[in-house]
C-alpha cells in the first residue's frame, strides 16, 4: 500500500467553497462522489471474499433479501453499484487505496511530549479497514498502564462501542476526494479521531448533536453498511456514542469542526455520578462548561453536557471525592495543580506556559469545569470579563492527595 508522508499531521488549509464543491458533488444536487463510475474497473476486480463477507453480513441482518443465494454480479447490482462504481471500489476491492488515494485509516500512538511512539497504516476494503482499526484500538485499551493483566471491557478507559460507531460515521460521512486518510490519535488520556468530512450544506456541530435526519455524504457506502447490519438509517450514531459513553461512565465526547474536517476527542475523564448533582450552584456549572464548549468548536452545542452527564456540583464532600478523582487527566491534574488561590483565565493559561486559548479551554479549563475540581468566582455570568476561578473543595483535596 502506498503510503503517504506525514502532512496530515500538520495544520490543513480548508479548501474554497467552489473548489470543494466542484470535487465532491452534495447529495442535493442529484449526485455524489462515490455515486460516479471508475471505467476501469471490472467486476472480476473486486475482491470474492470480500462480496462472500458482505453476504454473510447482509444474511444475519435481513437487510437484503435473497443475498445469500445471489452471484457476485445480482449482489452488486442489488446495492445499484453498476455500473462500477466509486463506492464498488471502496467497498470490495482488495486494495482500493490503489485507486483512491488516502482511503485507508492511520493510526497513531503519542507520548506526553507529542512524540511518535508507533503508527499504522490500515488499508484494505471498508469493511476490513472497520474490523482491523478496533481490533488494534481494542489491543490499546486492553493494556494495564501498570503492567498487570489485559483489562476486560468493563474496565476499558472508554467503551468499544463508542468507538466503532465512531469509525463506522467516519467511513460513512469521509470526504474520499480529499486523498487523505481518516486520523486516529492515541494518547494516554484521551483518544482523537479526525474525518476530512464535510458537513451538509446549513450544518454545524449543532446540527450533529441534536436529532437530525440521515443525510450521509456517501450514500451508496451508507446503503452498504445499513444492509449489513453496521448503521441504522435515523440520523442516530451521534446519539449511540454519546450514550455509550454515558453508559461506562465518562465525560460525553467532544465534537468540532475545523481544519476542513471534524475531531471527535473521546477523554478518559470519568463523569460526575449523578446522585452528586442537586444544588442550583451545581447547573450554573454544567451551563458554563457547555458555553465554553460552544467558544471552543465555535457552534452552539445542542445540549448541555452538565445537564445530561450529571451535573457539578461546586462543594463535594470529602467521601465523595473519590467519584470525582477517579481519573483525572493529566492536563486537569497540571491546571489543578496550577491554581493558586483565585485566578483569572490568563493567569492560569501563563502559568501552564500554554500558548493555544483553544488548546487550554479544550484540554484543561472545560474538563476541570465539568469534573467539578475547578469553580468560577461568577458562575451566573459566564462570559464576564471579570470572570476568575478557584479549586473547588474537591479540587483542593485532589491537589491535596497529588503534590505537584
Amino acid at each position: 500500500m502506498k503510503d503517504q508522508p506525514d502532512i496530515e499531521w500538520k495544520d490543513l488549509q480548508p479548501e474554497s467553497a467552489g473548489t470543494a464543491a466542484g470535487r465532491f458533488p452534495h447529495p442535493d444536487t442529484g449526485g455524489s462522489w462515490d455515486d460516479q463510475p471508475i471505467p476501469q474497473v471490472q467486476l472480476a476486480d473486486l475482491d470474492a471474499r470480500a462480496l462472500a463477507d458482505f453476504r454473510q453480513r447482509a444474511a444475519s441482518s435481513q437487510r437484503l433479501p435473497g443475498s445469500a443465494e445471489e452471484g457476485d454480479a445480482a449482489l452488486v447490482e442489488q446495492l445499484q453499484l453498476f455500473h462500477l462504481k466509486r463506492a464498488a471500489v471502496l467497498l470490495f476491492h482488495a486494495e482500493p487505496e490503489k485507486l483512491v488515494t488516502g482511503a485507508y485509516i492511520r493510526i497513531g500512538h503519542f507520548r506526553r511530549d507529542n512524540g511518535l511512539v508507533e503508527q499504522h497504516a490500515i488499508g484494505g476494503n471498508l469493511f476490513a479497514q472497520l474490523e482491523r482499526s478496533l481490533a488494534l484500538l481494542e489491543e490499546y485499551l486492553q493494556r494495564d498502564p501498570n503492567g498487570g493483566e489485559p483489562r476486560t471491557p468493563a474496565a476499558y478507559p472508554l467503551p468499544l462501542d463508542a468507538l466503532r460507531e465512531a469509525l463506522v460515521n467516519a467511513l460513512v460521512h469521509k470526504d474520499y476526494a480529499s486523498g487523505i486518510p481518516i486520523q486516529i490519535r492515541i494518547h494516554d488520556d484521551r483518544i482523537s479521531l479526525w474525518n476530512p468530512a464535510r458537513l451538509a450544506q446549513g450544518w454545524n456541530v449543532a446540527s450533529l448533536r441534536a436529532r437530525h435526519l440521515s443525510r450521509p455524504g456517501n450514500p451508496d457506502i451508507a446503503n452498504a453498511f445499513y444492509r449489513a447490519g453496521l448503521i441504522e438509517a435515523w440520523g442516530l450514531g451521534i446519539d449511540k456514542l454519546i450514550t455509550a459513553c454515558r453508559t461506562h461512565g465518562i465525560v460525553e465526547p467532544l465534537l468540532r469542526h475545523e481544519q476542513d474536517g471534524l475531531w471527535l476527542e473521546f477523554s478518559f475523564t470519568r463523569a460526575l455520578p449523578r446522585h452528586l448533582a442537586a444544588s442550583p450552584a451545581s447547573r450554573g456549572v454544567g451551563r458554563v462548561t457547555g458555553e465554553a464548549k460552544s467558544e471552543v468548536t465555535s457552534e452552539v452545542a445542542g445540549h448541555v453536557a452538565g445537564e445530561d452527564t450529571g451535573e457539578v456540583t461546586g462543594h463535594v464532600a470529602s467521601k465523595e471525592t473519590s467519584h470525582v478523582t477517579g481519573y483525572v487527566a493529566g492536563e486537569v491534574r497540571r491546571l489543578i495543580q496550577a491554581c493558586d488561590g483565585v485566578m483569572s483565565r490568563k493567569a492560569l493559561q501563563d502559568a501552564l506556559g500554554l500558548r493555544s486559548d483553544a488548546n487550554f479551554r479544550t484540554l484543561y479549563l472545560v474538563p476541570a469545569l465539568e469534573a467539578g475540581l475547578l469553580e468560577m468566582t461568577i458562575p451566573d455570568k459566564p462570559k464576564s470579563s471579570r470572570q476568575q476561578y478557584r479549586l473547588s473543595a474537591a479540587g483542593a483535596a485532589l491537589r491535596k492527595r497529588a503534590p505537584a
